[in-house]
């Protein structure tokens, strides 16, 4: 059997199940039911999700969702929520749907409502001929007793129609032109040759759009194969994809209740009518009930309103004491860390300045009685060398020892400047310091002003809020024009701004005493350098003097190996 393709329908859309839970099928829509699928394929395979029985439905109306475009569907079993993925796709559905309300009467949905024209039996309904001339389809409209309806194609060129008319497709099973075919040439006029020319190339087109030939070698219609239909469906479904794609216009209401529809329906249309009128009266009541609360409210906040000063006071002043024992608490601890930092630091100057200079001293010390030990074994060996050798070879050696003590005495002079470069600088650094620390001093100096000033403003703004209080008790200023709290809220953001002012000054004067601490490890740091620069120059002169003493015991050698 072939389906009616008019109420045939296929395409994805959304369903809410029994836990509220929003879940995608794939739905196919036939004369009496409502069929969801997993998919495409699961309908190929006939793998059935669910079914909804169109038989008595009596409603189809849409219905606000919270994703895409949801409608319902009103059977006695129970209300089924869709939701389409466009308006165009809902309107579409529901179009079709609402034929299946009444399928013996189905309303054309986009005609008015009182051109409603009642649908006759299919064995009743004119067939299109694809080999029939207007003129002949005149002559056949004479003979019917019933009067023919508005074809779908006249419809859609008229603009009131927006579907496909799939049953032009289908095609004859009694042919049409044996008769034609049977007559004579002869016979014929010339407005019959026009019109079987006319017909000839109508079946040509129907061929071409429908890819097979009408008629078989007989001269008979020929039955659609297998192949062909297959095609057939995939244009159909190629073309309500287009369809469920195309915007459509702003169609003209249908009445969903037909003429032959008995009041019972009415009656529950007239009650949901009622009981949403009793919902609205229930909601103005609550509104009233709301509206009184909103008056308690307001006469509360009132009384909280003239309640405020005091409050503003007690709030201030518990603000202003908690921030002045916190701050003491901050500067109390700079100030014990900066003076424990700067005792360890005069300690570690005192230790290293002893050490580098005991270090110095005793080097000193050394290379003066390595030297005086030298010379007086020089001497001893010149004198000696004086008795067995003679005179110039003696003026030579004591010539080259002069020379070579000459220079260790110049290095011993460097060596001595370089250390008083040293400490000259060493003292320098202890200048720095104290000018570090005398800004320190002077730093504190200016953190407790700071704290003198915080306690003044806060007896001022005491004095001023106690002032306001006095003010608003006595009635100077009404309290119903609010200017006693705008002129206390003006004098707080006063207040406000210039402790934020101190705390302004408390930052900077914690980054001046950064300042100062960085200062002093780079002075720590430079004198370590210095420390390791003189201790690489008092290796340096020991090393120089072993060498010398080296060359004089070599020259030493060579003369005594050159004496007779």
């Amino acid at each position: 059997l072939t389906p009616d393709l008019l109420n045939f329908k296929k395409g994805w859309m959304v369903k809410l199940d029994e836990n509220d839970q929003w879940k995608k099928y794939w739905f196919v829509l036939s004369t009496d039911s409502l069929r969801y699928y997993k998919d495409s394929t699961a309908e190929e395979a006939s793998d059935l999700e669910g079914e909804i029985n169109l038989m008595k439905c009596y409603n189809v109306s849409e219905y606000q969702v919270q994703r895409n475009y949801g409608f319902q569907i009103h059977t006695p079993k129970g209300v089924f929520t869709l939701s389409a993925m466009t308006a165009g796709i809902r309107k579409n559905w529901i179009q079709a749907l609402m034929k299946n309300v009444h399928p013996a009467n189905a309303p054309d949905v986009a005609s008015l409502p009182g051109q409603h024209i009642p649908c006759s039996p299919p064995e009743v309904l004119p067939k299109p001929d694809v080999t029939q001339d207007s003129p002949s389809a005149d002559v056949s409209s004479e003979s019917e007793p019933h009067p023919k309806a508005s074809s779908v194609t006249e419809r859609r060129r008229e603009g009131r129609y927006k579907t496909f008319d799939w049953a032009e497709f289908k095609p004859e099973s009694e042919p049409a032109v044996d008769a034609d075919l049977q007559k004579s040439p002869c016979s014929l006029e010339l407005g019959d040759l026009e019109r079987r020319k006319r017909r000839e190339e109508r079946r040509r087109r129907y061929e071409k759009m429908l890819g097979f030939s009408l008629l078989e070698k007989d001269g008979s219609v020929r039955a659609l194969s297998p192949k062909s239909q297959q095609r057939m469906e995939e244009e159909m479904e190629e073309c309500w994809k287009q369809v469920e794609k195309t915007m459509f216009r702003l169609e003209r209401t249908v009445p969903l209740f037909s003429d032959g529809r008995d009041a019972e329906e009415m009656e529950k249309v007239l009650q949901s009518y009622r009981k949403a009128v009793e919902d609205l009266k229930v909601q103005l009541e609550e509104s009233e009930h709301r509206r009184l609360e909103l008056e308690a409210q307001l006469s509360t906040e009132r009384f909280q309103h003239q309640q405020r000063p005091l409050c503003l006071q007690v709030t201030c002043e518990r603000g202003l004491a908690c921030m002045e024992e916190s701050h003491l608490k901050v500067v109390e601890g700079l100030q014990r860390r900066h003076k424990q930092e700067v005792e360890r630091l005069l300690v570690d100057r005192d230790r290293l300045l002893e050490e580098e200079s005991a270090a110095t001293a005793t080097a000193i010390e050394a290379i003066k009685n390595a030297h005086r030990l030298e010379l007086q074994r020089e001497v001893q060996r010149r004198c000696e060398f004086e008795n067995s050798n003679g005179l110039s070879n003696l003026e030579e050696v004591h010539r080259q020892h002069s020379e070579e003590l000459a220079s260790c005495q110049r290095e011993l002079e460097v060596l001595s400047q370089q250390f008083s470069l040293k400490c000259l600088e060493n003292g320098h650094l202890v200048q720095a310091l104290d000018a570090e620390r005398k800004a320190l001093c002077q730093c504190q100096q200016e953190n407790q002003d700071l704290r003198t000033r915080n306690q003044e403003l806060s007896g001022h703004l005491a004095a001023e809020i106690t002032r306001l209080c006095t003010l608003a008790k006595q009635d100077a200023l009404p309290l119903s024009q609010g200017m006693d709290v705008y002129e206390m809220e003006i004098t707080l953001r006063v207040k406000e701004s210039e402790v934020q002012c101190l705390k302004q000054e408390i930052t900077s004067l914690k980054d001046e005493l950064q300042s100062a601490q960085r200062d002093k490890r780079n002075a720590t740091k430079k004198y370590k350098d210095m420390y390791t620069e003189l201790s690489i120059v008092q290796a340096k002169a020991e090393r120089e003097a072993d060498e010398l003493r080296e060359n004089l015991r070599l020259a030493h050698q060579a003369l005594g190996r050159t004496s007779p």
